[in-house]
């Protein structure tokens, strides 16, 4: 029986695409790549920025990664809430949620303060019993997220789930041993999220009452 939920945050409760994109965009920009649209970039939210700036700079400019970080993380905080929305029915579904008793709880590639002020804005920090951001943690699909979160809260391993929108939500899921439950909103196509085999698939929050 799910006790315990912890959820992903970009691409499973807010619809933060716009914001993120366009930063990375301004980001490769200031690097002098100009090949790609915003919404190319799409795929790659949720994943460590790191990695996405391998992905999207040239080879010659690999060395440049850890000063695309840095610009990222100056330009986007500021902007982070300017098209950044709650998916349809989340609020409602947290609410009901806790009206039924779940503990919930969230895992981000985001800092816990970042994490913590958009949660704020929007209106749904209060229904969370912990908000877990990366702060000197290993970004997912490394479970060490969950488990601290797991360990914080006395939560047991089979009464919890977690809920994300990509490949990195679900494999930390698995290798933290607690169900998993794929979105088909944020990422990636049902297709692909079928590929990962979490434990059940959902195509909008309110879904997951189904299934709790």
């Amino acid at each position: 029986m799910i006790k315990n939920i912890i959820f992903d945050l970009d691409g499973t409760l807010v619809d933060s695409k716009r914001d993120i994109a366009a930063a990375q965009h301004w980001v490769l920009g200031q690097l002098g790549v100009h090949s790609y649209e915003p919404e190319e970039l799409y795929p790659l939210i949720g994943k460590p920025l790191a990695d996405t700036f391998a992905r999207l700079l040239p080879k010659d400019l690999h060395e440049r990664i850890p000063e695309a970080t840095e610009l990222y993380k100056n330009y986007y905080p500021p902007r982070s809430l300017e098209t950044t929305t709650l998916f349809p029915g989340v609020k409602e579904t947290l609410v009901t949620l806790r009206a039924r008793g779940l503990r919930l709880a969230t895992a981000t590639t985001k800092l816990s303060a970042g994490t913590l002020r958009l949660m704020t804005h929007l209106g749904i920090a209060e229904h969370f019993d912990q908000i877990q951001g990366s702060d000197n943690i290993p970004f997912k699909p490394d479970p060490s997220i969950i488990t601290k979160i797991l360990e914080d809260q006395s939560w047991e391993m089979g009464e919890s789930l977690m809920v994300g929108d990509t490949d990195n939500d679900i494999m930390a899921g698995k290798r933290a041993n607690i169900a998993t439950c794929g979105v088909t909103y944020g990422s990636l196509t049902r297709e692909q999220m079928e590929q990962l085999t979490p434990d059940f698939i959902i195509h909008s929050l309110p879904e997951l009452l189904l299934h709790i």
